[in-house]
């Protein structure tokens, strides 16, 4: 007969191994937008620039027919207009593209392989970047690649409205600003790091091939990694991503920020706009053509305006970009006992293990539980998981998270 310390290490280790299994962390393909079939995964946008950039947003038809956005091979090529002359007093910006993903996104690992970008040219403003629903910055903005006019280092950063600092640790890249937040003292400005080599943004990327980006959006940190052409790490290359292998990130942001709470139901975008409200305050700053009588933002738009063959290579040749999903391992039920006799204990059912729902679905043949999601611990009756009297009351599955 078994003794009572032995059916305690039993049960001791059950709970354990469901513990460690819990926090486990793997990625599995979501989306692949690559090839032909890339733009199908992307609106155009053609509203007026949000930045105030000297810049007009052309749609898919006018952008394909004038060669703006083409196939490169297998890559997809995203530029700008660089033949027709303009006058600033037109009124009329530089034609560009800027396209946003039709899904949207919370939390994952986002990886784009990049081989020329628009970057370290007077009067330019690339970003690949990601953006929260709703008025800016409620629900947050990553920018994983950005910077404006000459620059050769890239820039990222995050932007929130409220209560959102980082302690810049665990990066190799220059913490600059340290508050996210838009009501402190960096404002529009957000917390940016800024990486040291020069392969990572205009010239320098575009002379190496340029090479991949990765992003890691979890319920802590929000960390970018970059690897130079050559040196793609190979879990990537086979699909099945091991941040743990990446080694120190570019920028690791994280700290007393709620990434919950301040980062939701983000858009990927990539664009490239003219001067506006970073670019074109700083112009005067750099070693880009001056004007006399003219101030920052008007010498960038002359200079954007009159010298259109400056921007032949103001474009994006990308050759994927892949979103992954968090598969969380399964989850220990506390509803469910571990029953011991005199002989035996048993744990619980496999029934009882459930995965945490990734994407705000719950029960049906899926059978995620909504237990320890970030979306609510309730799974309505429609399938979805929240937190309100609508998810949680009448009709809620018990068997798939919490009911009230």
């Amino acid at each position: 007969m078994p003794s009572s310390s032995s059916l305690l290490l039993s049960v001791g280790t059950i709970l354990s191994a469901l513990s460690s299994t819990a926090v486990a962390t793997t990625y599995t393909l979501g989306d692949s937008y690559a090839g032909s079939t890339f733009l199908n995964g992307f609106n155009f946008f053609t509203a007026a620039d949000p930045s105030n950039g000297f810049v007009k947003y052309l749609d898919k038809t006018t952008a394909t027919n004038s060669r703006i956005v083409k196939m490169v091979g297998t890559d997809n090529y995203i530029g700008v207009d660089y033949t027709t002359p303009l006058t600033v007093a037109g009124g009329v910006g530089r034609g560009s593209v800027r396209i946003e993903s039709k899904n949207v996104y919370n939390k994952g690992l986002f990886i784009v392989d990049i081989k020329h970008m628009p970057g370290g040219i007077c009067g330019t403003w690339p970003g690949f970047w990601s953006l929260g629903s709703g008025t800016w910055p409620v629900n947050g903005e990553i920018d994983i690649i950005e910077g404006i006019n000459q620059n050769t280092q890239n820039t990222m950063a995050l932007h929130t409205d409220t209560q959102c600092s980082v302690n810049g640790r665990g990066q190799t890249g220059t913490q600059s600003r340290y508050n996210c937040a838009l009501d402190s003292p960096s404002g529009t400005s957000g917390c940016d790091v800024n990486a040291v080599s020069a392969n990572t943004f205009g010239a320098g990327f575009n002379t190496a091939v340029g090479g991949v980006y990765a992003m890691e959006w979890t319920s802590t940190a929000i960390k970018m990694w970059f690897f130079p052409r050559g040196s793609t790490p190979k879990s990537i290359t086979a699909d099945q991503p091991d941040t743990a292998a990446f080694g120190t990130p570019l920028s690791n942001f994280e700290g007393g920020c709620d990434m919950n709470t301040r980062f939701k139901n983000h858009k990927f975008i990539f664009d490239t706009t003219f001067c506006g409200d970073w670019a074109g305050n700083v112009y005067g700053d750099t070693s880009c053509p001056k004007y006399s009588g003219l101030g920052s933002m008007d010498a960038c738009k002359k200079y954007v305006a009159e010298n259109p063959a400056a921007f032949q290579n103001a474009f994006w040749q990308i050759t994927y970009f892949k979103t992954y999903k968090v598969i969380a391992a399964a989850v220990f039920n506390p509803s469910s006992t571990i029953v011991t006799t005199t002989r035996t204990s048993t744990a619980a059912t496999p029934t009882a293990m459930k995965k945490v729902s990734t994407d705000g679905t719950c029960g049906g043949t899926v059978g995620n539980t909504c237990l320890g999601s970030t979306f609510g611990n309730c799974c309505s009756s429609a399938g979805w998981c929240g937190s309100t009297t609508a998810y949680c009351g009448t009709g809620c599955k018990q068997s798939f998270g919490t009911c009230t």
